[in-house]
């Protein structure tokens, strides 16, 4: 039997940092962490935030170029020469090999993947990046029925061209185990459809590698579909949740979403991104350009949450408040800070889908099992 508490409720403590998982066969499901290509320099501190949070019980593969880039989990390896202590304890670390730099998206790309799929062989494989804040449970649950054997390609659907559209990577993006097989068949046979020469790619292409692949994708009829809710609540965020919640993302992002009817499996109501508690599915999987203080600040208020399901609104804000990243130097570039408090709009959006998100997840979930 594999997996057999739901994905993810089978964990005992182990190693200090560290979550047993018991399972038989390949996991369920594995979330490959990618180095994120905005502020690098924080990306240890993200890593560990993500150890502490999420990362235990998504079954985080953190990708690597060298151990020292996360040490704690320096007995939990995967490479050409080693396998894990322990395979079934996570976060564990992916090192890329030397040859390949940390400028070199592409071929770290294609190596992951191949390690990912020959080594591991999960019936789906998660990937995002170190700035990607995860709700493990409702991943589980977004993939409870799912057949690993059909070909599948989810996430945040955007437009790219008039004849193709893409996952953000920055959401992240579900392949299911059909899916990877063929993807890294396809490169290693450097199919001209599929493989892009590393050595020969943009940029642009080395900092976005996430683009092959739904280049790839495509050229065997795997698509992007359409993941909300109810045809109309978002489950992958590529933004923070207060911008989100706030409907004040990027423009270039609300562009990507013109033209998207146009694509089999869409409507006319995937192009206008919802403000407000419309804005998010109560079953969202992730949301982005989260950094450390951030990351263990939604967190704790998922704990709050879970543990007291009766918190006043008023006992949440102040809860949230005294958590939250206040400067520029802990929210990052890319995210916005809390509500001010006389914003009591702003606020009751915000508390509303903040609440949402928890409602129907139990003390038995995964996070406060294993308390």
């Amino acid at each position: 039997m594999k997996d057999p508490w739901n994905h993810g409720r089978g964990i005992l403590r182990g190693r200090n940092g560290f979550r047993h998982h018991f399972y038989s066969g390949p996991p369920r499901v594995v979330t490959i962490v990618l180095p994120s290509v905005v502020r690098p320099q924080g990306r240890p501190q993200r890593l560990k935030a993500i150890q502490d949070t999420w990362g235990q019980y998504a079954r985080a593969i953190f990708v690597v170029h060298n151990v020292s880039e996360f040490s704690d989990a320096s007995h939990a390896v995967w490479s050409p020469t080693s396998v894990p202590d322990d395979i079934y304890s996570f976060p564990q670390l992916l090192v890329i090999p030397q040859d390949i730099g940390p400028e070199q998206g592409l071929r770290r790309l294609y190596y992951t993947m191949q390690m990912i799929h020959e080594k591991i062989n999960p019936d789906f494989a998660y990937v995002v990046n170190d700035h990607t804040f995860v709700l493990n449970e409702h991943l589980c649950r977004f993939l409870e029925q799912r057949d690993a054997t059909a070909d599948m390609y989810a996430g945040h659907a955007l437009k790219e061209s008039e004849k193709s559209s893409f996952n953000s990577g920055a959401a992240g993006y579900v392949l299911s185990r059909a899916t990877l097989g063929k993807l890294v068949q396809k490169w290693n046979d450097h199919d001209p459809e599929c493989w892009e020469d590393p050595d020969k790619a943009r940029d642009w292409l080395q900092g976005n590698p996430g683009l092959v692949t739904a280049h790839c994708l495509h050229s065997f009829n795997v698509k992007t579909f359409d993941t909300r809710a109810s045809g109309k609540w978002h489950r992958f965020h590529a933004f923070p949740l207060t911008r989100v919640v706030a409907g004040k993302v990027d423009e270039w992002y609300n562009r990507k979403h013109k033209g998207m009817s146009t694509f089999e499996g869409f409507d006319i109501s995937y192009e206008t991104l919802l403000p407000g508690e419309d804005c998010c599915s109560k079953d969202s999987i992730s949301f982005h350009y989260v950094e450390q203080t951030e990351t263990r600040a939604l967190f704790s208020t998922r704990e709050a949450l879970l543990k007291n399901p009766y918190i006043t609104d008023h006992e949440l804000q102040s809860y949230m408040m005294v958590g939250w990243p206040k400067s520029f130097a802990e929210l990052g570039g890319y995210s916005r800070g809390l509500p001010n408090n006389n914003r009591e709009q702003d606020w009751e959006a915000l508390l509303a889908v903040r609440e949402k998100l928890d409602d129907g997840i139990t003390l038995s979930s995964p996070s406060i099992a294993a308390q």
